[in-house]
């Protein structure tokens, strides 16, 4: 295969050889292997599980009250999404993500015992001997917590948009991904708490021999797992395929998954897919899989389980060659988006978000045809669902490309996710027939925004079965007496229970100075057309998003002409009315500080960006335009 960056994530080589990392997932097991312990972000609790019995012995409640449907969304407070046991198993520490808050819990009493307020979105947690580390994802900070007195020590920046975190065995570095632009990782020295470095996956070129071979810009770090035993550390993610355009790009060439492993003597490697069709192809795995969201070792390090939430499956690697052993399909859980394996290196378990259960997977390391295999039913986590069963289906396909299961994709290749990650952005700008097309965000649904896509060609979620057909080459169709409520409950999702982002930059104080003077500028020269509670005109005067009325389309100076790959004029996906190249439908600006790149095309990289562009900001000055852009990220 072609090169991939140099990489050098730890000290010197004769440093210490790891023997016991730690990362941060969903799901934390006592060190005797009693009692498994799971998040349940829908549910706002924590499960607590007896491993012999198998059984759900307490759902703690993290909040005060049960989530339910308000009006028309569904927004757990709190939702929890990692959590880590303290070294000698005393105290669990979650990150939650809605709150704002790690919460620590006193493992013997299962009770809570302190709330620490740190940065926006949490979402990622890992505990050490002597401190504990947050990862905020919104924030883009890491804080550093005394695990003796529950208290903050320090908080650094990071690149935007981290997600996972692990620990070195000898907890002298911490590993931070990071999920979407700049997609790798952070090497923080937990010594001083400074950054050793930052790195950055590098993008696998396209093969000319085929489409269907690996490509595309990294995105999707969800995990930094290090290898037992070796200096190795493991970072699964997707490969986008933005250089290759429509109708070229199909559901089989747009996205990939893939590990990247690299090491501190600065070898690297990338597990790809070799697929079975390409002659000579060479790869680490045959069999389709999609959504990489966890990955973890058995204590040996011989064997690497890695939890596929599209697919809905677990791969099996052999740690030491990197190539496939298995493949672990179906599993009784639905969206995977967690996996830990015991102490004994007898058992792993896998956290099944939309079916709220676990997964029982038996390891025999020295059976080279079935290594990893399921061990009984799924365990329920869950004393009661509190969410709506219509949002939790729609949950599943939203992130399911099980094939097996729904007709939304062909072969477990793409699902909604694999390009609104986490319900929002890939942050990539795909190559469609319309002309560029940046991937726009789901984050607090789309249901009040107006018109859909660029040139306002839908009015409804449910219109997209034509993506499903189209884009993901699977067999949806809004007319199917069977498939239409599989839509409807896909649309509900979306459109009410994909949360706004937390915003760091709004103080509970109320707006800044310059926030103020932003907003005076804003409401001045840009609410005309980003007007109203959700900043856009789009379905002005048209409430009911009728295609056939009026739509209301702007050209702002964005269109992009005379690069080969110029916009088009298009036409809706329900009536055909016909859309110019250059005049497209107002977005909204709610949660637009979680959102670059921006304009349609993706080719501003920052909101100064976009002000410097527009033609309205022209006779600004600079700290005018730099007060606007402060006010802008706190919509």
């Amino acid at each position: 295969m072609r090169p991939i960056a140099v990489l050098v994530l730890v000290a010197a080589c004769n440093a210490p050889i790891p023997q016991v990392p730690t990362r941060s997932t969903s799901i934390a097991i006592s060190a005797d292997d009693r009692t498994l312990f799971v998040v349940n972000p829908e549910a706002d609790s924590l499960s607590v599980i007896d491993l012999p019995s198998r059984k759900l012995v307490q759902e703690l409640p993290l909040g005060t009250t049960p989530p339910s449907l308000l009006g028309d969304r569904y927004d757990p407070l709190i939702r929890p999404r990692a959590l880590a046991l303290l070294p000698g198993d005393r105290k669990l520490y979650v990150a939650c993500q809605g709150s704002g808050e790690v919460i620590v819990v006193d493992v013997a009493s299962r009770t809570i015992r302190t709330r620490i307020a740190i940065g926006a979105e949490p979402v990622a947690v890992v505990a050490g001997a002597h401190a504990v580390y947050a990862v905020d994802h919104q924030a883009a900070t890491v804080t550093q917590i005394d695990p003796a007195t529950d208290r903050v020590i320090s908080t650094i920046t990071v690149a935007e948009h981290p997600w996972g975190a692990s620990l070195s065995a000898d907890g002298s570095a911490l590993y931070v991904t990071h999920l979407l632009l700049h997609a790798g990782v952070t090497v923080v020295d937990t010594a001083t708490f400074t950054i050793r470095r930052s790195i950055e996956l590098a993008e696998q070129p396209a093969d000319a021999r085929s489409k269907l071979l690996p490509n595309g810009l990294p995105r999707g770090v969800y995990t930094a797992t290090p290898r037992p035993n070796t200096d190795e550390l493991w970072l699964p993610h997707l490969l986008l395929a933005v250089g290759t355009a429509q109708p070229t790009l199909d559901f089989e060439s747009t996205v990939f998954a893939t590990i990247t492993t690299v090491s501190s003597d600065a070898s690297t490697r990338r597990l790809l897919f070799s697929p079975l069709a390409v002659a000579g192809a060479g790869g680490a795995f045959t069999d389709v899989v999609s959504g990489p969201r966890d990955l973890a070792f058995s204590p040996d390090g011989k064997l690497a389980l890695l939890a596929n939430s599209g697919s809905e499956d677990v791969m099996v690697f052999d740690g030491a060659t990197g190539n496939e052993l298995g493949l672990v399909r179906p599993l009784p859980s639905t969206t995977p988006e967690g996996i830990a394996v015991d102490h004994a290196g007898t058992f792993a378990y896998v956290d099944g978000r939309s079916s709220h259960d676990l997964t029982v997977l038996a390891l025999h390391p020295t059976d080279r045809i079935a290594p990893v295999t399921v061990d009984g039913p799924a365990i329920e986590r869950l004393q009661a669902d509190p969410m709506p069963a219509d949002l939790r289906l729609g949950q599943r396909l939203f992130f399911t490309a099980n094939s097996s299961a729904y007709p939304i994709t062909a072969n477990f290749w793409v699902s909604c996710s694999s390009c609104h990650l986490e319900g929002g952005t890939d942050a990539v700008t795909w190559r469609f027939v319309t002309g560029p097309r940046d991937t726009p965000s789901n984050a607090g649904g789309p249901s009040h925004t107006g018109f859909l896509f660029r040139q306002a060609l839908r009015d409804s979620v449910v219109e997209y079965d034509k993506t499903i057909n189209v884009e993901q080459g699977g067999a949806f169709h809004k007319d199917s007496p069977t498939q239409r409520p599989l839509l409807d409950a896909l649309t509900a999702f979306v459109n009410q229970a994909i949360p706004l982002p937390r915003n760091p930059y709004l103080s509970p104080n109320g707006l800044t100075a310059g926030q103020t003077r932003g907003q005076s500028l804003f409401v001045d020269r840009c609410a005309t057309c980003h007007a109203g509670p959700y900043f856009t005109d789009s379905g002005a005067n048209n409430p009911t998003l009728d295609l056939a009325g009026t739509i209301v389309l702007h050209d702002v100076g964005t269109c992009v002409t005379g690069t080969g790959f110029d916009d088009k004029p298009a036409v809706d996906d329900v009536l055909g009315k016909p859309r110019t190249a250059c005049d497209f439908d107002t977005p909204t600006l709610r949660g637009i500080f979680a959102t670059p790149p921006y304009f349609h095309d993706g080719s501003a990289a920052t909101l100064r960006d976009v002000v410097d562009r527009l033609p309205t900001s022209a006779v600004l000055s600079d700290g005018e335009k730099s007060d606007l852009v402060d006010y802008l990220n706190t919509l």
